[in-house]
């Protein structure tokens, strides 16, 4: 048995030495992750929230699932944080571009930039962005310069469609113009071919082309103010800010913020795995160990075999008698 609790006892060190260096090294790495972490966040306010960004319930897609206008904003960034020119022109505008340019990969350079941007909402109308790096410079550049290209994509996204509406506007007041002309036209050619004193039934087809014509006019001038409209309501709304409005700006951090959800992922995994491993190193030792009694059970038998205890005859002789 002397050979069995040495095994065990340098087992259980072996066991313990193993625990202390991977729950030892990943405290550590979690502690100096979380020191050596800035973080850099904005507030945003965000008061409209578009219809068209409204989304459908999939049990019933005639009933629509109203979004608030922080879930609709965020979703925009998020989704336009996943796109690659997006963040290629994000890190052209700060301090990052030189080296991008250098990376050899600069694919797997603009995924480990998308994983430190952080997007969540606060409530119907707050937004936080956040950027966490390991220098206190990089994430308010980072975070401003997110903004100030969402600010950009979206204005010119608006541009386009308020320029295609106009283009369709413009189509349909042409459209409505001609037909004005010909309803006047149609009104002046009857006027000349009928004098007055007019008939009963020529004054129910004048006053049939009248009431064409005005018709046509007040299309005309419906479209025209609504084609005014369409190309108002994108600029005032830009003017106005309340669309999406930074409350609070990102600012240079001096301390260590930010790295807690880093940290905390590197001591959850380091004491998983160490409690996997020692939890494997356990199980085998387990199975050595019945192994070995079972070896030395077996060696013991074929002793016991041999031996046939039973009472003992003792003969007591002696000289006196012979």
């Amino acid at each position: 048995m002397q050979p069995y609790l040495a095994t065990a006892r340098a087992f259980r060190w072996v066991l313990a030495t193993i625990l202390i260096i991977i729950w030892g090294a990943g405290l550590v790495a979690a502690v100096v992750e979380y020191a050596i972490t800035y973080q850099s966040e904005a507030t945003i306010w965000a008061v409209r929230a578009a219809p068209a960004l409204s989304v459908t319930d999939p049990n019933d897609p005639n009933i629509a699932t109203i979004q608030t206008a922080a879930a609709q904003q965020a979703e925009v960034l998020k989704q336009l944080l996943q796109t690659r020119s997006f963040l290629a022109d994000v890190v052209a505008r700060t301090s990052l571009k030189e080296a991008f340019d250098r990376a050899t990969n600069q694919d797997r350079y603009l995924d480990d930039i998308r994983k430190r941007f952080h997007v969540e909402t606060l409530g119907t109308s707050l937004i936080r962005v956040s950027f966490a790096a390991h220098d206190p410079k990089t994430p308010s550049e980072l975070v401003n310069a997110a903004l100030a290209v969402r600010a950009e994509r979206l204005q010119q996204s608006r541009e386009q469609s308020s320029a295609a509406l106009g283009l369709l506007y413009q189509r349909q007041i042409e459209f409505a113009q001609q037909q004005a002309v010909d309803a006047q036209k149609a009104v002046d050619d009857f006027n000349k071919s009928h004098p007055a004193p007019l008939a009963e039934a020529d004054q129910h087809v004048l006053a049939q082309l009248r009431l064409d014509l005005d018709f046509a006019l007040v299309r005309l001038s419906d479209l025209k103010a609504n084609a005014e409209r369409a190309s108002l309501a994108p600029a005032l709304l830009e003017v106005s800010g309340v669309e999406f409005q930074i409350v609070d700006q990102p600012r240079v951090e001096t301390n260590p913020s930010g790295g807690e959800r880093s940290a905390i992922t590197i001591g959850t995994v380091a004491l998983a795995a160490g409690a996997a491993l020692g939890t494997l190193l356990v199980l085998v030792a387990t199975l050595l160990g019945v192994r070995g009694s079972r070896a030395a059970s077996a060696e013991a038998e074929p002793l016991t075999d041999h031996v046939h205890p039973g009472p003992r005859r003792v003969e007591i002789t002696s000289s006196i008698g012979r």
